[in-house]
């Protein structure tokens, strides 16, 4: 039976489990010696987390999501000083440490509550109880800290934990060099044992072989003697020779450093006198030195006096320059405002004139017929609701069934007695201009719709990027991830003609031309929820709307040429907006393609064919995606700490990995069926690095 759990029996496990044991750190000799040293006590608090026990003491301990109260970071007890107690070897003998002396790698605060000197007074029942009340100590007597003391604490036990091994260590190096010493020593002394025996085995045999060859030897020795008279005869003669050479060299030696003293008196006496006029120059030179540098700097302080007074006018004369024009354009704008204010007010007057003509009109009417039955009143109302309509034409949220609807509530509401249809007419006409949401300023209605037209062209510049950045990435992540999987095929046949190469490229520039516009859909018409029995007038009677239509509006201001733009250099106050999206949409499409990549590139396997998705905490669709970027474009929020750009990046990166994983999929089931059906060309392919026996053929 297999010891493998069942849920680890998988392909992902296994390799999970592989990776696992290629992590773990193998025992070493340094690992024994680190061993053998008793580790410091209280690195880890009271009911910690498992994994803290095997956090190394250079390891921070970090902040967990718990419950309150579950762990209490203590270093020790009050009045105990856990300096010297959690060290945990009585034999270590703490050193001076002369490495860190502005205590920038540990922190030695003074810490009052493990003061040894002051147990005393907390030991106090008062002092205790309020400290408890505080929160500075537990029901045990723990002084509590904070999570920073407590990991600069495991900083102060790493740091003599490893003064201990440094000093196991210098203990293991000094018994070593010992071991080595000796080693030395017992090799010299049986080299020196060698040499002593080869030298009297050497000397025996001398002995042996002068015994054998006395008479030979005594004859060789006289010879020898005679020889060396003769050479010391002629040593004789050649050193009586060399002292007479000798005392001649001398003499003419003599000679000849007087020469050479006479010369270097009169060389001293010329040198002498060079110095002396190279001096008297070298003062010259430097007072004319001197008195340049000195000019230079009064002249170089002139032209920098100069040139802040200049930039200074220059910068005062921009700046009145500016308080003028902006000066001017108010009151330019002022007047533009009150003289459309003045024609507000006049063609309200007006409609008000027309409007009460027309009601002056139906009076006298209704004075003829106010003996009139139900139908004449209907009539009437439908009359009142069709002025109404004519007079308030152009008003937000006007039409002709608002209008009916207004008159037949209005004259249904009125309060004057039966019969008094003149005051029914005023108080309804008061009633429908009361009711009646007028309009909302241009200036007003124009920024409404170029906001919307911003962040539809952004959205859909967005939305090409990002399609552009997804196809990019997926295709040069395909060709390194399927490179094994799909080698490339040979070329066969002649080159692709160019006109093909043509069309592809006008088709391609024909979409890219297609998309720069806004485009709509198709018109729908929407019928009316109620129709009134008294004819209109048709829309082509009446006048243009005030409004501008979208569609043109997007392509005066965003699909324009760029030279066509005001020049912001010009018209300081206006900014050229669709350069600045255009380019925060390009600097979005650098950072998501190289973002993406990187991640795209890290979470595949090209050697098991493996792709890792991502962990998305918040699943995404493609529209919240381009929103988010394109109120990152608009924002000018282009940098990728921005969540937006974040969860756009991480979207995109994981849409690639899935598209991978699905054609590697594919991918391994084409082969594995290809292979069990004998596709033979691939079975070459796979096996053409690899020796079959039975394939081999046999030579004749």
């Amino acid at each position: 039976m297999s010891s493998v759990p069942d849920d680890m029996s998988g392909g992902d496990n296994l390799g999970e489990i592989n990776v696992t044991l290629m992590t773990l750190r193998k025992p070493t000799e340094l690992k024994k010696i680190i061993d053998s040293v008793p580790k410091p006590l209280r690195t880890v608090p009271k009911n910690g987390l498992p994994l803290w026990y095997r956090l190394g003491l250079e390891s921070k301990l970090p902040v967990p999501k718990m419950p309150v109260g579950k762990i209490t970071f203590s270093r020790g007890r009050i009045g105990e000083d856990v300096r010297r107690v959690g060290l945990g070897n009585s034999n270590f003998r703490q050193t001076f440490d002369l490495t860190d002396p502005y205590c920038n790698n540990v922190s030695y605060d003074y810490v009052p509550m493990h003061d040894p000197h002051l147990a005393c007074y907390f030991a106090q029942k008062a002092a205790r109880k309020r400290m408890k009340q505080l929160g500075f100590c537990t029901t045990d007597g723990r002084a509590v800290c904070s999570l920073k003391d407590f990991n600069q604490y495991r900083k102060y036990l790493y740091n003599e934990f490893m003064d201990q091994i440094h000093q196991v260590m210098k203990v293991i190096d000094e018994r070593c060099r010992d071991d080595l010493t000796m080693k030395r020593v017992e090799k010299d002394v049986s080299r020196r044992q060698d040499i002593f025996n080869r030298s009297e085995r050497a000397r025996e045999h001398l002995e042996k072989v002068a015994r054998e060859n006395a008479a030979e030897w005594a004859e060789k020795k006289r010879l020898a003697k005679e020889q060396e008279l003769k050479i010391q005869m002629r040593m004789n003669y050649l050193q009586e020779y060399n002292e007479r050479m000798r005392k001649e060299r001398a003499k003419r030696a003599h000679e000849k450093e007087t020469r050479i003293k006479q010369r270097v008196e009169a060389a001293a006496e010329l040198e002498l006198k060079r110095k002396i006029t190279m001096v008297r120059q070298w003062r010259i030179n430097e007072k004319n030195r001197l008195r340049r540098l000195r000019q230079e700097r009064e002249a170089r302080a002139k032209f920098l006096e100069s040139e802040a007074n200049r930039k200074w006018n220059a910068r005062v004369q921009a700046q009145n320059g500016k308080i003028q024009e902006e000066a001017l354009l108010l009151k330019i704008y002022t007047e533009d405002m009150n003289a459309g204010a003045q024609r507000r007010i006049k063609k309200s007057e007006q409609h008000a004139y027309n409007t009460d003509l027309q009601l002056q009109c139906i009076r006298l009417k209704n004075l003829k017929e106010s003996r009139g039955g139900t139908a004449k009143a209907a009539k009437l109302v439908r009359k009142m609701g069709v002025e109404f309509e004519k007079s308030k034409r152009g008003t937000k949220g006007m039409s002709p069934e608002y209008a009916q609807e207004a008159a037949i509530e209005a004259m249904g509401t009125a309060m004057s007695t039966t019969g008094d249809n003149l005051m029914n007419l005023g108080q309804a006409r008061i009633r429908m201009d009361m009711g009646v949401v007028l309009p909302s300023a241009p200036v007003k209605v124009l920024e409404e719709i170029l906001q919307t037209v911003v962040m539809e062209f952004a959205r859909r510049r967005t939305h090409a990027l990002m399609r552009d950045v997804e196809r990019s990435v997926r295709e040069h992540a395909a060709i390194a991830f399927f490179k094994d999987y799909r080698p490339p095929s040979k070329k066969r046949g002649s080159k692709e003609p160019r006109w093909r190469a043509l069309t592809e490229e006008l088709a391609k520039h024909q979409r890219s031309q297609s998309d720069a516009s806004i485009q709509f859909g198709k018109v729908t018409v929407i019928p009316p929820d109620s129709v009134t029995e008294q004819e209109m007038k048709s829309v082509y009677n009446r006048p243009p709307t005030p409004m501008p239509s979208m569609t043109k509006l997007a392509e005066l201001t965003f699909t324009d040429k760029l030279d066509d733009l005001t020049d912001p250099v010009a018209i300081g106050q206006y900014l050229p907006e669709r350069l600045k999206l255009l380019e925060n949409v390009n600097a979005a499409a650098k950072l998501l393609s190289r973002s993406v990549a990187q991640i795209v590139e890290k979470r595949m396997d090209l050697v098991t064919g493996k792709v890792t998705l991502l962990f998305m905490r918040h699943p995404m669709e493609w529209g919240e995606a381009v929103e988010g970027l394109t109120c990152a474009v608009v924002n000018n929020g282009i940098y990728l700490s921005n969540p937006d750009v974040r969860h756009c990046t991480e979207f995109l990166a994981q849409r690639v990995l899935s598209s991978l994983q699905k054609q590697m999929k594919e991918e391994k089931k084409r082969l594995k069926a290809a292979l069990e059906g004998g596709d033979s060309e691939i079975q070459d392919r796979d096996q053409k690095d690899f020796y079959v026996p039975d394939q081999v053929k046999k030579p004749n």
